[in-house]
């Protein structure tokens, strides 16, 4: 790869900067401290021995739990509210479960919180509507747990696909399969597949909707309710214009299977392959030429990179209210067509 194509150091000098940052501190408030409200306390766990957290709260209505948490939290409640009344909080996470998502954001904001909401961020489009009207009204500001967009091999992917070291992007696979057996009253598509959507348009130049050739939730291999649903695989299209090729996208996700977690980007000149779990570098190349691993310019985990970019008022941090409301619209008309494909199979 020519040597203009490779990252400039100033690309990520921001991260850089970032992990200088230990002349501030910040409260964090975790609600939820659930398997993934765990994985957050964790992470701030790590960020208080590097000086960056000051105090790490954690909130659950399951007193089980905060018995059992890490023991450098410095604070538990069995109420937010309370939480918010007894510690100034410059961020407070909230990983409980799905369905309260929404409704706790919009509480949060209305008190001028700074909120992170883990995915998705409502259990249809109205409510995420509704969640980003009331950010739209905050003085706090809203983010969302999907931070994907902090993994460094993706960040060095868009920063290459922006600089057309690839070419013109073709086609996109997404895949997700989890060793974990699915969890009581989990959706697929929501647990699994809205990484995809609200990652994918970030590798687009289109700003158009894509159609839906293919949006089917399965079990045992047959089209099924999401509520029983092991898998689901969509194929979507983004229309070509002028000069640009359409693009393909394919997302399979299921539970239950082998772990897989892959992001394949071909290009008109090049491929890009990545692994999720793997922050130190990405394979470019093609099957002509063969692939070669490139390091990324950083290897901080998306979690950690994602609350020092919120923290620091960073501008990566930023994420519009455009850029909720399309992954929500994404993920709506993802699940409607999943369901309409299981009646119609269901009826016939």
């Amino acid at each position: 790869m020519n040597s203009q194509h490779m990252m400039s150091k100033a690309v990520f000098s921001n991260l850089g900067r970032m992990n200088d940052l230990v002349t501030m501190s910040y409260n964090v408030g975790v609600v939820g401290c659930g398997r993934w409200g765990t994985k957050h306390l964790e992470t701030l766990v790590q960020l208080k021995s590097q000086g960056f957290i000051d105090g790490i709260y954690a909130c659950d209505v399951n007193p089980n739990r905060l018995e059992a948490i890490d023991p450098l939290i410095d604070g538990v409640f069995q109420g937010w509210t309370e939480m918010h009344a007894s510690v100034k909080l410059d961020l407070v996470s909230i990983a409980t479960p799905n369905a309260t998502h929404s409704l706790l954001g919009i509480a949060m904001l209305q008190k001028g919180l700074n909120v992170l909401v883990e995915k998705p961020l409502g259990a249809s489009f109205e409510e995420v509507k509704h969640l980003c009207d009331a950010a739209r009204k905050s003085t706090g500001t809203l983010h969302s747990g999907y931070l994907l967009r902090y993994h460094p091999g993706i960040e060095y992917a868009q920063h290459l696909i922006k600089e057309h070291a690839i070419g013109q992007v073709k086609s996109i696979r997404y895949t997700k399969y989890s060793s974990r057996q699915k969890p009581a009253n989990a959706n697929v598509i929501e647990n699994l597949a809205s990484h995809a959507f609200a990652l994918i348009p970030s590798f687009l130049v289109s700003e158009s909707s894509p159609l839906f050739p293919v949006a089917i939730a399965l079990e045992n291999d047959r089209p099924s309710s999401l509520s029983s649903a092991l898998q689901a695989k969509f194929h979507m299209v983004y229309a070509g214009q002028e000069s640009r090729p359409r693009t393909d996208v394919e997302v399979y996700v299921g539970w239950g299977q082998a772990d897989r977690n892959r992001l394949t980007i071909e290009g008109t000149k090049q491929h890009i392959r990545l692994d999720f779990r793997e922050h130190k570098s990405i394979e470019c190349g093609s099957q002509r030429t063969g692939y070669r691993t490139l390091p990324t310019p950083h290897s901080t985990p998306p979690l950690e990179a994602q609350y020092k970019h919120i923290l620091s008022n960073n501008d990566l941090a930023l994420e519009s209210i455009d850029d909720h409301l399309r992954t929500a619209s994404l993920l709506d008309k993802a699940t409607s067509l999943a369901r309409q494909y299981h009646l119609q199979n269901v009826e016939n």
